[in-house]
């Protein structure tokens, strides 16, 4: 019999003649489904399985390792995490709130059963970058969960002599002796982490590195770059102070000083210094036709560098590149007794500025950057894909910016000069615009700050002219003794 045309009521009488149940019908059929549905018993709800952490670190043997990894900037709050991310549910809440590189770095690691705690694996960070910077290059080091074995000292000895630098032991691991695996042999680390990371945050490489290396203090310079377009500035004249960067000299007035850290040495090397276009390889940037449009960076190595140092030098740079600023202005404020108080001025843009490498003594990291040397390669294709899926949406979003103001400047507006009637002649936005600039320029200084950023003032003011801060050494005795006045008053209490 066909039963897919039957109604519901149908298919029910149908059933009962079957089972030998006298049919019911109307209000008695009803009330039949309704005291069958009371007599059953209340559904249980189904209880969620609780997955036990039981994950026993003590039986794996740790490594140190550096990590290389790159990061863009502008999703967080800085690199530096909100304290112990993982082991304090305040820290939590603040990192949820305000999210940092290392807060997401370290929340991949303890999910991948890499490390325990993030207070003590003996992390390090080689540079510390504020909220908005990115890094091509940043490098962290720390102890991390192996593939290898804790062995007895008779079996360490036993170890040919081509391997004795795979057996490690140090305070981590309670000074039992540890057969590490060689880097083809070891966890996947790249992959583990970088499956548990958001896309703007990419481990590149790692290496295995010695108990006694830190990735700030066995760094011998950083290399940082900073993008700009090359409209309304003078490239020359940038340069020509750019030179005068290069070598030791006291940077207190490039910089942001914070009392708390009580510095008094400011004196930091700059090794090599350049303003360059971008590269034509870089798509998108650096091949318009006119030198205006052109992208550059600005190309700085050193040893090390102070709060904000590269982006107080970049402001200074614009500032002489408009012609606001001759270049004997860098002499003027390196030379700290002629300028003991840094003058009132706001640094450039975060966005543009990038770390872009770490350079470390060749025997101390050798960067790993796929498994299986020459054979698998996965790794890099996969991060490849990652970037290049980036980049795209990146693009993508400039690309629908830049016709919305495309759009913009094409709208019809009434302006002066119609007929004589009175009437308003009809002109593109663009045109207008283009006139307002120039009559703007007659009676408003603009300072770039890069990354679109400009600051507007009726007049300008030059540097040396300006308010000053008070000599450090003046802020830091003034820091020292409030925090002392501040304590007596704690301990009167």
């Amino acid at each position: 019999m066909e039963y897919e045309h039957w109604t519901k009521d149908e298919l029910i009488t149908r059933l009962r003649a079957l089972e030998g149940t006298p049919a019911a019908t109307g209000e008695s059929a009803a009330a039949d489904d309704t005291a069958m549905a009371d007599s059953s018993p209340p559904a249980t709800p189904r209880k969620r399985k609780t997955r036990r952490d039981n994950f026993d670190f003590s039986k794996f043997p740790q490594r140190k390792v550096a990590f290389k990894f790159s990061y863009f900037g502008w999703p967080y709050y800085g690199l530096a995490r909100q304290g112990n991310v993982l082991g304090s549910a305040e820290k939590r809440e603040q990192e949820a709130q305000y999210p940092t590189v290392e807060g997401e770095l370290f929340k991949a690691l303890a999910q991948c059963k890499l490390i325990a705690s993030d207070t003590d694996c003996d992390y390090t960070r080689c540079g510390r970058t504020d909220r908005g910077v990115s890094g091509f290059g940043q490098v962290v080091a720390l102890y991390v969960r192996s593939v290898g074995k804790f062995v007895s000292e008779e079996e360490a000895s036993n170890v040919p002599d081509s391997d004795q630098h795979l057996v490690t032991r140090d305070e981590q691991n309670g000074g039992r002796a540890v057969l590490l695996p060689d880097s083809e042999r070891e966890l996947p680390y790249i992959n583990m982490i970088n499956k548990l990371l958001p896309p703007e945050i990419r481990i590149l490489a790692w290496s295995p590195v010695k108990a006694e290396f830190s990735a700030r203090f066995s760094c011998t310079s950083r290399f940082y770059r900073y993008f700009f377009s090359g409209d309304g500035l003078d490239i020359g004249l940038m340069r020509q102070a750019a030179a005068k960067f290069l070598g030791t000299h006291d940077f207190r007035n490039f910089c942001r000083l914070d009392p708390a850290k009580q510095i008094k040495n400011f004196e930091r090397t700059v090794l090599d210094i350049a303003i360059n276009p971008v590269p034509s390889r870089v798509s998108l940037v650096g091949d318009s036709a006119g030198v205006e449009g052109r992208w550059w960076q600005l190309e700085l190595r050193g040893t090390a560098f102070l709060w904000h140092q590269v982006r107080c030098m970049m402001a200074i740079l614009f500032a002489v590149g408009q012609g606001i600023e001759t270049p004997d202005i860098v002499d003027k404020l390196v030379d700290v007794q002629l300028t003991s108080g840094k003058p009132e001025y706001e640094m450039a843009n975060d966005l543009p500025l990038v770390l872009a490498d770490c350079a470390f003594d060749a025997n101390d990291v050798q960067w790993i950057w796929v498994r299986n040397s020459g054979r698998d390669l996965g790794n890099m294709s996969v991060l490849d894909r990652s970037v290049s899926q980036m980049w795209g949406e990146l693009n993508t979003r400039a690309v629908i910016a830049s016709a919305l103001l495309q759009n913009l400047r094409d709208v019809q507006v009434p302006v002066p000069g119609g007929s004589e009637a009175g009437e308003p002649r009809m002109a593109p936005w663009a045109e207008c615009r283009q006139r307002l600039l120039e009559e703007e320029r007659q009676t408003v200084t603009k300072s770039i700050l890069g990354a679109g950023s400009v600051k507007h003032a009726k007049k300008y003011i030059p540097l040396m002219e300006r308010k000053r801060a008070a000599p450090v050494e003046l802020r830091n005795q003034a820091w020292f003794e409030r925090k002392g006045t501040n304590k007596r008053a704690r301990k009167t209490e």
